[in-house]
């Protein structure tokens, strides 16, 4: 065999070996992965749904403009929490249990603290185990415990899972009157652009009345009153607050300096 023949027969076994080592290393990596709570792909999810026993059922649907929480709120969702929701399904399983040795009552899981439903799938948490503070979750009939990274996220109120925004980014404001004045166009960009510090239940209140009009002729009512340092904008058909500062609130009033 010639010097070159041989030369190249060896690099040609050197890459083979190479390519079969980056091969094996390969699945026993794969073969190492935790195996997730599910196999779904957070992109094809169109429905999430969260009961719980402690906290208020909030319900989210995915659409052609994105993710929309249709209760308590007939809101855009924060698309933001909705994608830490969405990695729920994907924890890692650290350790599948047999159920017949444990009674589910004590792990939280009759009935389970919250049930998180995504589409078809749904996934039932319990309490915590008391050493490695996992939670105990129960998913297509199998009890598994997971490293609780989430927990919280299940709780929320559904204040803190809507988008900030007083009216919807994909809606047009076309003028706004205040305590039944004149229309004013001037103040449509204030009123698109307002964002609130923060979101909390409220219930109708005296103050300035607001109608902003949208360019699909959308009539929506506010009510602005203050109080101490904040001032709080009221959509009283779907009982909501939002907090902004005094900046903010002139702007909206069309009194900023």
């Amino acid at each position: 065999m010639r010097k070159t023949t041989r030369n190249t027969f060896l690099l040609a076994v050197a890459v083979i070996a190479l390519s079969a080592g980056v091969y094996a290393e390969l699945r026993r990596e794969e073969g190492m992965r935790p195996t997730p709570l599910t196999t779904l792909e957070p992109q094809n999810v169109k429905t999430l749904t969260i009961h719980c026993t402690d906290c208020r059922e909030r319900r989210f649907e995915h659409r052609a403009n994105g993710w929309w929480m249709t209760q308590p709120y007939p809101l855009r969702a924060d698309a933001a929490v909705v994608s830490r929701l969405l990695a729920i399904a994907g924890a890692p399983i650290r350790k599948t249990l047999d159920a017949k040795d444990y009674d589910v009552a004590k792990l939280g899981l009759d009935p389970p603290t919250v049930t998180l439903q995504l589409d078809d799938v749904t996934l039932e948490f319990g309490g915590e185990e008391p050493i490695e503070h996992d939670r105990y979750v129960r998913v297509a009939g199998k009890l598994v415990r997971v490293p609780d990274r989430f927990g919280a996220r299940l709780m929320e109120s559904p204040e803190v899972e809507i988008d900030r925004h007083l009216i919807d980014t994909d809606a047009t404001v076309v003028e706004v009157s205040i305590d039944g004045a004149a229309p004013r166009a001037d103040l449509a960009k204030s009123w698109k652009d307002a964002a609130a510090l923060q979101m909390q239940p409220g219930a109708a209140h005296d103050g300035i009345n607001v109608v902003v009009e949208l360019a699909d002729a959308t009539k929506m009512q506010f009510s602005i009153h203050r109080d101490n340092d904040h001032y709080f904008v009221n959509r009283g058909d779907i009982a909501l607050d939002y907090v902004i500062g005094e900046a903010q609130a002139q702007a909206l009033l069309g009194k900023a300096n």
